[in-house]
């Protein structure tokens, strides 16, 4: 004898939401220079072209561990209302870079008009 299982949907009413649950990483860089000004105007304008030799040396990250909003299904979703909100439970890493060959940098998704249609 086989005993046969009787699911039952108890709620069908549900709605669709949408909760951003964010990583931010950034990528540190050695960048001598006569003085902090100096040091942002440098690197600048080395990663203007894309094309920097520059490899970070460092890689920081803020990990959410613990959503605080949801977007309704037909609200629009506010991409700097979703970086800029405040997240109250997370964790953080530091970590040296020292294989650059095995690391996907922040900016390779950014590319000047090469195989992403622009």
């Amino acid at each position: 004898m086989t005993k046969e299982k009787n699911l039952k949907l108890i709620n069908s009413d549900l709605e669709e939401f949408y909760v951003p649950y964010t990583r931010t990483d950034a990528d540190i860089y050695k960048v001598y220079a006569r003085s902090i000004e100096h040091a942002i105007q440098k690197f600048n304008f080395m990663m203007a072209d894309g094309k920097s030799s520059l490899q970070p040396c460092r890689r920081v990250s803020l990990i959410e561990k613990s959503a605080n909003t949801a977007y309704g299904k037909n609200e629009l979703l506010d991409v700097p209302k979703i970086f800029s909100r405040q997240i109250d439970y997370y964790d953080t890493w530091d970590r040296e870079i020292i294989d650059h060959s095995k690391i996907k940098l922040v900016n390779d998704h950014i590319t000047k008009g090469e195989n992403n249609g622009l």
